[in-house]
């Protein structure tokens, strides 16, 4: 059972997310206000796949609850699609800052709705089956000074990714963005799938069905993508080279970017991982290669703590 957490202090919003949602499987629970529904998530009666906030309410208005949730341990993995009739930048910035992942903007459709809806849910399942893997015995990949890999498929940088966050300082922090990073130099990279083709097969429900084809093409099944691992006293760097044919990756780390992708099911990827996992990311090779940096300078005191542990 999916169930969604629906904010809305206007009911005939929250009748068209029931109406919309309910015949695609999900469950809609709704809430009137912010108040109401940190009550609804504190009594622990549900587990939620996603939660769909409005901006504009009494009592608790969605940057307030959208900031509860994000500074709690137990919520803060639960994916916000933010609803706001406010687009600009300044108002974008203030959503990602609080931890917004995915926006609506008054009016949508009920088919957007429903893809959002879709999307979120899919990040939030397929992170939590990768947080299961962090805490199955992998503490002693903290020790790890170098390391290198090859991957070809998805569900190979499902499992290295686990792999590659326990081995940083805070395994949680880290592990999103390096899931997008991976599965951004197969899908885009090695497998060249486009910006526009990936909308379109994500729309139809055919992407997975489209990358498990092209990794058995000729063209495409000798293709890797090489990761590689190195620690010293300052600093984690991560590499991870594709065999693509490289992408204009400045357009993608911009807030510019940001806010023209920010209403639509991918394309902001790169820039949240950046900016919410890692203390840099950057590319070289005309795009095939991303550089991820963890720094440890001001961790030094955790990991000794974890190595003594």
């Amino acid at each position: 059972m999916i169930n969604l957490l629906a904010v809305d202090d206007e009911m005939i919003n929250l009748m068209i997310i029931d109406e919309s949602l309910s015949d695609k499987g999900f469950t809609v629970v709704k809430a009137k206000d912010g108040e109401e529904a940190f009550q609804i998530l504190s009594s622990g009666s549900m587990v939620f796949h996603a939660i769909i906030l409005d901006r504009l309410m009494p009592k608790m208005d969605g940057i307030e609850l959208l900031k509860k949730i994000k500074r709690s341990e137990k919520y803060r993995d639960i994916p916000v699609i933010f609803q706001t009739a406010m687009s600009s930048i300044t108002d974008m910035t203030e959503g990602l800052d609080a931890g917004a992942f995915y926006y609506l903007t008054k009016p949508y459709s009920r088919a957007l709705l429903v893809r959002i809806v879709q999307t979120a849910v899919e990040h939030f399942i397929k992170l939590q089956r990768a947080k299961e893997d962090l805490h199955k015995g992998m503490g002693a990949l903290r020790h790890m000074i170098t390391g290198e890999f090859r991957i070809r498929s998805i569900r190979e940088s499902h499992e290295l990714a686990p792999l590659l966050a326990n081995a940083c300082p805070d395994p949680e922090r880290v592990l999103t963005g390096i899931m997008e990073i991976l599965n951004n130099a197969i899908e885009h990279g090695n497998l060249g799938i486009s910006y526009q083709e990936k909308s379109e097969l994500h729309d139809n429900d055919k992407l997975m069905e489209e990358i498990f084809r092209r990794l058995d093409t000729p063209e495409y099944k000798d293709k890797f993508v090489k990761v590689t691992f190195e620690r010293n006293s300052e600093r984690i760097e991560i590499r991870i080279s594709d065999q693509g044919k490289g992408f204009d990756w400045k357009r993608y780390l911009s807030i510019e970017a940001m806010t023209k992708n920010a209403f639509k099911t991918h394309g902001r990827g790169i820039f949240m991982a950046k900016k919410l996992s890692f203390d840099d990311l950057t590319y070289i090779d005309e795009g095939r290669t991303a550089i991820i940096r963890i720094d440890l300078t001001n961790k030094t005191s955790n990991l000794l703590t974890d190595f003594q542990e």
